[in-house]
């Protein structure tokens, strides 16, 4: 299939330079200027992407890259849309018009922002959302990325929902582990991990960050048992939403373990303490990191909306937004991924729950 990789960022580089080797022809569009200019400019002489894979480098030639909307879509199957969450509605903006034709767009992670897109009514499309994905990777340098570990399951959610089983069809040509469905992108978003983990693990860590200025291993560091407690209470708040709106109760320790353990009568404490000592990347090296900047607008904020929405109390999560927006002087509020944000907000709790999967 022709695929358009839309973000040159970690997540592009790496998706792009697997799904090309896996056979597929892809190009990479990066529709704002002023981001990974030079990892765009690097990418775009060499004329696809250097990647280190369990410390072996190779190059995997792309179709081409761009800035170019148009010409990134012409006779493309799959949008594939791994730009931060927090340029999904600017960009549904620029994408919008030209997703006619297309088979499936994938929003990963979406934290519902798959709905901007949605707005389009493009007559045939499939439209689909992930809470993580397949490949977790950081940018080594300009044009080379460091692909750290791969999932080995990645659910999907699907609109409109009687032709989910076509779209994860679709999307497992892509990536092998695309071979499950969420129940609607609600269940997608609230299984973020990064709600849970990026939120509590920065925003509770922010003295050590400062302090270390640099030498901090979040997953390792952070996460100790009175932490775990702030967990707890954080994902209750979440699997309460999540049994209101009619999904399982499903904590983040046991989403973690179906998304990378092979073994599911693993001890999920100690699948996420292996990736916190085997495979989870150094940092945030600072406080105004996208693990805060993003993750408590578009998560955090985007599960409150949802618990008023639900009748659900959400304590916890309405305190870090607070702290949150303390520690970095903005209203983290203001312009955040809400209900109202996606037109939602009008609707009734069974209303928005038909609207999203019919």
């Amino acid at each position: 299939m022709k695929i358009t990789i839309v973000g040159t960022g970690n997540a592009g580089c790496a998706h792009a330079y697997k799904i090309a080797e896996a056979g597929h022809t892809v190009r990479m569009l990066e529709p704002f200027p002023d981001i990974y200019k030079e990892n765009f400019d690097a990418i775009k002489q060499n004329g696809g992407i250097w990647a280190i894979e369990k410390e072996e480098r190779r190059f995997q030639k792309l179709e081409f890259i761009t800035r170019n909307i148009e010409e990134s879509m012409v006779d493309s199957d799959v949008v594939f849309v791994l730009t931060q969450s927090l340029q999904h509605q600017s960009l549904s903006l620029k994408i919008g018009p030209f997703l006619k034709d297309k088979k499936l767009i994938i929003v990963s992670p979406g934290y519902m922002g798959s709905l901007f897109f949605k707005k389009f009514n493009i007559k045939n499309l499939i439209y689909a959302e992930g809470e993580s994905l397949p490949f977790d990777a950081r940018l080594e340098e300009n044009g080379v990325v460091r692909i750290l570990f791969k999932n080995v399951r990645n659910p999907l959610a699907f609109y409109p929902k009687i032709r989910e089983d076509e779209g994860l069809k679709i999307a497992n040509q892509l990536v092998d582990t695309y071979r499950y469905k969420r129940k609607n992108i609600l269940e997608s978003a609230m299984h973020n991990p990064n709600l849970i983990v990026h939120t509590i693990g920065t925003i509770m860590s922010a003295g050590r960050i400062e302090y270390s200025k640099g030498e901090f291993w979040m997953y390792r560091e952070a996460f100790t048992p009175s932490i775990w407690n702030l967990v707890e209470q954080l994902d209750k708040e979440k699997m309460d939403i999540l049994y209101q709106a009619g999904c399982e109760r499903i904590s983040y320790l046991e989403a973690c373990r179906f998304r990378t353990e092979k073994n599911l009568d693993t001890d999920m404490l100690r699948v996420f303490q292996k990736y916190a000592q085997e495979g989870s990347p150094k940092g945030p090296g600072t406080v105004n990191h996208r693990y805060i900047c993003e993750d408590v607008p578009m998560g955090l904020c985007l599960m409150n909306s949802l618990g008023e929405k639900f009748g659900v109390e959400t304590p916890i999560c309405d305190s870090l937004i607070n702290i949150a927006s303390i520690l970095l002087r903005k209203d983290f509020r203001k312009g955040a991924r809400t209900l109202e944000n996606l037109g939602l907000k009008d609707m009734s709790s069974e209303g928005l729950l038909r609207y999203i999967q019919e």
